[in-house]
């Protein structure tokens, strides 16, 4: 390191730290086995993210509410004024299997049953079988169940129609119920996990460059040279920081270049989803997200520090995404209404913003600052206390 400050030349303190992040984005450069993790790991949320959109996009297709689904009956003679409005609404009614089938372990996944006194006069109550256990019988009895009930409260209508009774007498107060937010569907479900994954890709992004600039060089022995050198502790910590970001920044890119692209493949074909968020909306996520990426730099960095071994860095360092990236997986199962003090809690602040982007709901920019500089204060913070750290050799040097 004796080229931080060449004989006779004083170099100022930036310069120093850029010295510092250029040596430590060439060592890690050179190790391209995490070079490619660092590129694999990025994929890992578009994937599943895009499988689920794949899973839910086929179940979509097959939905028994949409397409046609068929359902063994018995006594259809009995009620083909009920048979008549099952076939209309894509109903396909078969006759059920034999005994001897029945005797061989194989069923129907539903069969209707209607009763004898169908054929006299209603009331009557008819019967579904089905296997709870299977989701295609019990989505299919579901939809039957459904239309059956229609065909029951058509059916009243007509007979008090035909006894000259007004049918709203027998319901005199009814509600309307009107849905003012977005529309749910599994897309909106499946876009709701992206900001927690994506936390946690921050969070996961530079973890082996913040390992190998402080716990490897102390095991290696490689710290205490660099302690040495004509440079301040903060500056090394500075340069050390700046590797760790870039790389972060990288990944960020590269994670929500992969969401862009996967989503806008996949979810052009879902039937009826909701269009994926487009470039404008993963441009405005990245800006957010850099001050999160600051903190998450400054948090690998004191937890490399704190660290005695590899071992414990690594244990650390690996539980470190799970904490901000399980409230946002709450979250996404069960959104909050979105608040003003939401915005000054560090990271929650940008993951609930990020969600409601995502979702089409505009962010305000006092929000946007509230949450950019709560998370930038916590990030100086834990920076003022990595660099107290690092001013103490008996962190920075091997026992």
């Amino acid at each position: 390191m004796s080229t931080l400050t060449p004989k006779g030349m004083v170099w100022p303190w930036w310069r120093r730290c850029a010295v510092v992040l250029c040596k430590e984005m060439r060592d890690h450069l050179r190790d391209r086995r995490s070079l490619a993790l660092a590129l694999i790991y990025p994929l890992l949320g578009p994937l599943v993210v895009g499988f689920l959109l794949q899973i839910s996009t086929d179940a979509q297709r097959g939905n028994p509410g949409v397409h046609t689904v068929t359902v063994a009956a018995r006594g259809l003679d009995r009620a083909p004024d009920l048979a008549a409005f099952l076939t209309r609404n894509k109903v396909t009614l078969t006759t059920p299997l034999t005994a001897e089938a029945l005797a061989r372990g194989e069923h129907d996944p539903v069969v209707l049953e209607i009763p004898a006194e169908a054929a006299l006069a209603p009331p009557y109550t008819v019967r579904l079988l089905f296997d709870a256990n299977a989701a295609a019988g019990t989505a299919i009895a579901g939809r039957v169940a459904d239309l059956i009930n229609g065909y029951s409260r058509q059916l009243g209508q007509r007979l008090l129609t035909a006894r000259g009774i007004d049918p709203a007498l027998i319901q005199p107060v009814t509600v309307e119920r009107v849905h003012i937010g977005r529309r749910i569907n599994m897309t909106s479900v499946l876009y709701n996990l992206i900001p927690p994954l994506l936390i946690f890709m921050i969070f996961l992004g530079a973890v082996y460059l913040a390992l190998d600039s402080t716990v490897g060089e102390r095991e290696r022995g490689t710290l205490e040279p660099l302690l040495t050198a004509p440079v301040r502790r903060w500056e090394l910590l500075l340069g050390k920081a700046g590797a760790a970001f870039l790389f972060t920044l990288a990944t960020v890119v590269f994670n929500l270049s992969a969401y862009r692209l996967v989503l806008g493949v996949l979810a052009v074909d879902l039937p009826g989803g909701e269009p994926p968020p487009d470039s404008a909306t993963f441009l405005l996520i990245f800006v957010m997200a850099i001050p999160v990426m600051a903190l998450a730099v400054t948090l690998q960095l004191v937890i490399a520090a704190i660290a005695r071994t590899m071992k414990e860095a690594q244990i650390y360092l690996g539980l470190l995404p799970l904490v901000p990236a399980l409230p946002g997986i709450a979250s996404a199962v069960t959104p909050a209404m979105p608040q003003l003090w939401m915005s000054c809690v560090p990271v929650y602040g940008q993951m609930t913003a990020f969600s409601r982007l995502i979702a089409g709901t505009p962010v305000s920019p006092i929000e946007i600052t509230l949450a950019a500089i709560t998370t930038l204060l916590a990030a100086a913070a834990i920076f003022w206390w990595a660099t107290r750290l690092y001013e103490q050799d008996r962190t920075l040097i091997a026992d």
